[in-house]
């Protein structure tokens, strides 16, 4: 509801009513006539549809997604003056507000439906979701939603991901992926340290690593931040790709459709494997830990080789000229900062 004005939720506080369902109960039915749409104040509502099951030859109610506080469903077939496409049940003790079709009219139509244009005009940016049925991109618009992020403000991306995870299609802006090194310095070297976490089994350990953490007492654990890349204008990401000690964060004022993933990766969206072949291609394209840690060492050595390089030269050749750094402008300074 926060994409709602307040005069639109003082209007609806006004004509809402209040509705108490117990678990198990239809509150819509398939291909049923629309009268109302419903804003759940508390509990879980699970939304199904009919599919033909070849093997029983009926029709079999199968679970396409749920509604949980603060969202709402029925408003399709209101919008669209059609039956109802989906069976919403209740999941749990559920306290729904009704509004009646008329005051859906009066109050929402217009807001939704600018929001389904917009999401409408999102996917027609991406070639990925050209195939696809006019059903397929109802479904898209009641599921999805347009977020934005503000400059360094970290996305919701996770490797696993969960029921509710997004994958994220980039409409505008850019992204900036970051991996954290956690290395250990010992005598000016580095090492690697391994992933210590309850997902990962005994022994297991990353290309570069090491089985346990240093027990040298002089040896400093730091965390080293990696800019990887960049996810910019029409890139997708957000797939279950590798995020082990990685994140995503926006590296200016970034725009995306974020389309639930468990839906993204049903046999209808996912023609020919589509999503793990983008998966596979993140996967592929950014660098692994091991990888980035040598580019790191390589990185540290080359900027001390340069560093001693510098002062010996200076060294051997004394300066002659006579003109102190405080004589030269603020503005027409340049200082290299020292890395180490």
């Amino acid at each position: 509801m926060q994409e709602f004005t307040e005069g639109q939720l003082d209007d609806l506080a006004g004509c809402a009513t209040f509705q108490y369902c117990e678990p198990g109960r239809v509150v819509l039915r398939e291909g049923h006539q629309p009268h109302a749409v419903y804003f759940i104040s508390n509990g879980e509502v699970v939304v199904s549809r009919l599919q033909w099951d070849n093997i029983y030859k009926i029709n079999t109610d199968v679970p396409c997604g749920t509604r949980v506080r603060g969202q709402m469903f029925g408003e399709i077939a209101l919008l669209h003056d059609c039956p109802r496409t989906a069976t919403c049940t209740t999941a749990t003790d559920c306290e729904l507000l009704c509004v009646a079709r008329t005051d859906f009219d009066r109050i929402l139509r217009r807001t939704l439906l600018d929001r389904w244009a917009q999401i409408q005009r999102a996917l027609e940016r991406f070639d990925y979701f050209k195939h696809w049925s006019s059903d397929q991109v109802r479904e898209c618009c009641i599921l999805s939603g347009i977020v934005e992020y503000e400059p360094k403000q970290k996305l919701p991306v996770s490797e696993g991901g969960t029921e509710r995870d997004c994958a994220h299609f980039v409409l505008s802006g850019q992204c900036m992926i970051l991996q954290c090194l956690t290395v250990s310095k010992v005598k000016g070297k580095f090492q690697l340290l391994p992933i210590l976490s309850d997902e990962n089994k005994p022994g297991k350990v990353e290309a570069g690593g090491t089985n346990e953490r240093p027990t040298d007492q002089s040896a400093v654990v730091e965390h080293r931040f990696i800019d990887v890349g960049t996810f910019s204008c029409g890139a997708a990401f957000g797939l279950g790709e590798t995020m082990q000690h990685r994140m995503v964060v926006a590296r200016t004022r970034v725009q995306c459709l974020a389309i639930p993933r468990d839906w993204l990766f049903e046999r209808r969206q996912n023609v020919g494997n589509t999503w793990q072949r983008v998966r596979m291609q993140l996967d592929m394209t950014v660098p692994s830990r091991g990888r980035l840690f040598e580019m790191f060492v390589r990185e540290h050595r080359w900027r001390r080789y340069r560093k001693a390089l510098v002062q010996e030269f200076v060294r051997r050749n004394p300066r002659q000229n006579p003109t102190r750094l405080a004589d030269v402008p603020i503005m027409c300074r340049v200082e290299q900062g020292d890395s180490e």
